[in-house]
């Protein structure tokens, strides 16, 4: 296969698993509402724990994928992930039970915890060295894709019933097609099968990062809405205007990584930080819906710079044969930031006096400016690129 063709292949089967995991991001949220409608002896905060509770597999998942590459090919690997996504993301289409539900959306995330950090370990066995900055941005490009098709897609479907909802997951197929036809399916190295391999340190304070950033960029998702209906409007539209400025600033942010990358350099990570900061800022200190499109815009600018960056320095970090478990802690890190963020912002909110959209916003702000410090100096002292 000569090399342009390879380059093509590479960039097609990230952009497949990419897609497919953008669903982690709708999961089921679109219908949470409906689901409360359909079932209604369940509480609220349990219909809610439909949205989250894949995590509890997802990070396991994540923390098994290292061992795993060792014994199984990545190609393997991955299609078994999407074939657990598609399967008990499309079961309840066939069954009415909530338990039903529930048990599929817990086993769902152990396929989005095995190919979500694969991505990493893909573009680094498959993809050149000087194009990689450019799969990483693609990647970030794949979910943003993925989301907002299944949140699009997935309402749609909805307006027939609840049930039909869960056909989008069965788009996941169609992304493995196309991993089962383009990623070759190379064995394990020597190295991988030895078990000898060492994650250096810089996979943990890449990881510790993360969880800081997920932590405190999760306070926009979360806050938004009711901050807009607030503040501004409760006109619904208001607040997909938001969000679709947000979406839109990340997914422009992926598909110009490679040159961003090159013209920041080690200040990629700082950089996005300090956009989430911005963002939070632009929020609390512009009035009107100009503040709240330029914090979406930054908070998208952020979390897309953030993620291609991280993941970016983690594979020029390490060894080729470390990346599949080293993307998996880091996973794993990023994960727990996202899952703890509502009740540590919350508790931080109280303690500024009242758990408001305004209050997590500053915690948010103060926290994202004290990363951007302890980011800045990690890099500024590392000799890593």
């Amino acid at each position: 296969m000569n090399t342009m063709k390879k380059e093509w292949h590479t960039g097609a089967v990230v952009l497949a698993i990419a897609f497919i995991t953008g669903f982690n991001i709708v999961g089921i949220m679109p219908v949470l509402n409906m689901i409360s409608e359909t079932y209604p002896e369940q509480s609220t905060s349990t219909v809610q724990l439909l949205q989250t509770i894949h995590y509890a597999l997802l990070l396991i998942g994540s923390l098994l994928v290292g061992k795993l590459a060792a014994v199984f090919s990545k190609k393997r690997l991955v299609l078994f992930g999407i074939l657990v996504i598609g399967v008990f993301g499309v079961l309840p289409f066939f069954f009415g039970s909530f338990y039903v539900l529930m048990i599929c959306r817990i086993l769902i995330g152990f396929g989005y915890g095995i190919a979500s950090p694969l991505i990493s370990a893909v573009i680094t066995e498959f993809g050149s060295l000087e194009r990689r900055a450019g799969y990483m941005g693609l990647n970030v490009v794949g979910m943003g894709i993925g989301a907002m098709l299944g949140n699009l897609l997935g309402g749609i479907l909805a307006g027939n019933g609840l049930r039909y909802f869960y056909l989008i997951y069965l788009l996941a197929f169609a992304g493995g097609a196309v991993v089962m036809a383009l990623l070759p399916d190379t064995p394990p190295t020597a190295e991988q099968k030895s078990g000898k391999a060492r994650l250096k340190p810089i996979v943990f304070a890449l990881s510790v990062m993360t969880f800081m950033h997920a932590l405190f960029i999760n306070a926009y998702g979360t806050n938004i809405s009711m901050y807009i209906a607030g503040t501004v409007t409760a006109d619904p539209q208001a607040s997909g205007l938001a969000t679709a400025v947000n979406a839109a600033c990340a997914m422009c942010i992926g598909i110009l990584f490679s040159r961003i990358l090159h013209f920041l350099r080690k200040a990629t990570l700082p950089f996005a930080v300090l956009c989430a900061a911005a963002g939070f800022a632009a929020l609390l200190f512009i009035p009107g819906m100009a503040g709240i499109l330029i914090g979406s815009g930054l908070c998208g600018v952020s979390l897309s710079s953030f993620s291609a960056g991280g993941a970016y320095m983690l594979t020029v970090s390490v060894a080729p044969e470390e990346v599949a478990g080293a993307s998996g802690i880091y996973n794993v890190f990023n994960g727990l930031g996202g899952l703890i963020a509502p009740l540590v912002l919350g508790r931080t909110s109280v303690l500024m006096g009242g758990n408001t959209p305004q209050h997590q916003f500053v915690a948010a702000m103060a926290g994202m400016l004290i990363l951007a410090a302890g980011v800045s100096i990690y890099i500024a002292s590392s000799k890593n690129e």
